[in-house]
């Protein structure tokens, strides 16, 4: 799912102009950005902060034109107070000066804002809805990334041609806007990039994971992250689980071991935990999901078929 709304994005986010972005991204953002990392332009330089972020942005929607190109897209000027055009070769130093925490600092700024302005009012019983896919990245094949991120290995190649970046993202299933993401080695599993996520995670949410993200130390740590912080996730074939209570044919409130594994790396888990469990009736499903676990154990607030039709 993440793969394809990033190939998408990538078809629809480089148009022709600029100036309905650049409306969307006012400077404010921008200068809050520099000062929370103590990268605002203190003296006046060819190249001030504010523009070397802007070109950044606009290096990474146009990564298939020219600086000149970008510069034009963006209608800025390189060029001082005394006529001097910048030379290209000054655009590399300010990005190394510039550092990764500017950007870093926006995207948060951004997601933030955007996020809340999209998705606060269209909402799931008083939840907002949010999804956590991953992906991974081939990267440019240099010393520097093949050390950071390694390759991937699998049994019909010893390892992947290029380096690989394993990315987890926080999403919107509303609007599609990237809450927050994490990423890095490809060594590293989703679901420890998933758990750095926890931080990000509104109050009043539903969370809506692939089985593959289930986890006793994920989905407590989530449910327990912020005010009805909650999840939901496909039930998986090997699940293993005892029935507590029964509210309904297919409606039941069940209990779940903790491996030993999981304790051994987080002391603080359970030795059971506790999840709602709402099967499908139909003996066939699509993708032959027989039902799903959730924190939504409140039954007069989430019925058994609301569930079940918000997973769908």
């Amino acid at each position: 799912m993440l793969s394809n709304w990033l190939i998408d994005t990538e078809l629809l986010v480089a148009p022709e102009e600029l100036s309905i972005f650049q409306k969307e991204l006012p400077l404010e953002w921008i200068e809050q950005a520099l000062e929370l990392t103590n990268k605002a332009s203190i003296r006046r330089r060819k190249l001030p902060a504010e523009l070397v972020v802007w070109l950044i942005v606009g290096i990474g929607l146009y990564r298939n034109r020219s600086i000149a190109e970008v510069v034009s897209k963006l209608d800025l000027t390189l060029v001082d107070k005394l006529g001097e055009t910048v030379a290209p070769s000054a655009i590399p130093q300010a990005r190394q000066r510039l550092t990764a925490a500017p950007l870093k600092a926006l995207f948060d700024i951004t997601s933030k804002h955007w996020c809340h302005r999209e998705d606060s009012q269209d909402t799931w019983h008083g939840l907002q809805l949010f999804s956590v896919d991953g992906t991974t990245f081939r990267c440019a094949e240099n010393t520097e990334n093949s050390e950071h991120f390694g390759y991937i290995s699998n049994q019909h190649r010893k390892q992947s041609v290029y380096p690989v970046a394993r990315l987890c993202a926080l999403m919107s299933l509303r609007s599609r806007m990237i809450r927050n993401v994490k990423f890095g080695p490809c060594s590293k599993g989703e679901i420890s990039y998933a758990r750095e996520l926890i931080g990000s995670v509104p109050a009043n949410s539903l969370t809506i994971f692939d089985s593959c993200y289930f986890s006793a130390d994920l989905m407590t740590s989530w449910w327990g992250a912020n005010q009805n912080s909650h999840w939901l996730t496909p039930l998986k074939s090997n699940t293993r689980f005892e029935v507590i209570e029964q509210y309904a044919d297919n409606d039941y409130l069940v209990e779940m071991p903790v491996s030993p594994q999981a304790r051994k790396k987080n002391p603080e888990l359970p030795e059971k935990w506790h999840a709602r469990l709402v099967t499908y009736q139909e003996k066939s499903q699509g993708n032959h999901i027989t039902g799903v676990l959730s924190s939504l154990t409140n039954r007069s607030q989430y019925s058994s078929q609301d569930i079940l039709d918000v997973y769908l």
